[in-house]
């Protein structure tokens, strides 16, 4: 019998006391500084301090083609993408936590990780790499990843440090 969630094995009485919060705010990422995402999806979604980045390929928004090259070109292009749509969001590659990597052809692995390699700094994100039939466009990788948003370092307010007076003697070890 196929799991149907944690309703589904309540009876009806719980079932109704189960709360759905609706109150979580979402809100859609856009820029036309990445491909533009087709209508039944958004570039991003911000949600609870995380961006969630749709996948992207190595499309380039000016011209709406794919870039010329091979899969270390277009890996560089779907990194830019992801950049500026964290951007939009107010975030960063910096801030990536987790990466998707989609590659229709497992002997391109070496050649996105030499690319993919030069966007991120330690700690690096989490990743998958997966082998998957085909991608839109036929294209040879596609990335999504996860994000949080930027954080503002707190600021130290300066601190006055306490003046001794020139009388005062601070003991030493051999002094005890």
């Amino acid at each position: 019998m196929p799991d149907r969630g944690p309703s589904a094995s309540m009876n009806p009485t719980q079932a109704s006391s189960a709360t759905v919060r609706s109150d979580v705010m979402r809100r859609a990422v856009s820029t036309d500084r990445a491909p533009p995402p087709l209508p039944f999806f958004s570039q991003g979604i911000v949600c609870q301090g995380m961006v969630y980045c749709s996948g992207q390929i190595g499309m380039s928004p000016i011209t709406k083609r794919m870039v010329d090259g091979g899969v270390g070109d277009r890996t560089a292009q779907v990194l830019n993408n992801l950049s500026e749509v964290l951007e939009a969001a107010g975030s960063s590659l910096r801030n990536v936590v987790e990466c998707n990597v989609f590659l229709t052809d497992m002997t391109n692995f070496a050649a996105m990780n030499r690319v993919y390699d030069t966007f991120f700094e330690e700690p690096k994100p989490s990743r998958t790499c997966v082998a998957v039939s085909e991608l839109p466009m036929q294209t040879d990788v596609e990335i999504k990843c996860i994000a949080h948003l930027a954080v503002e370092e707190p600021r130290e307010e300066p601190r006055e440090i306490p003046q001794l007076p020139s009388s005062a003697r601070i003991p030493f070890v051999g002094d005890l």
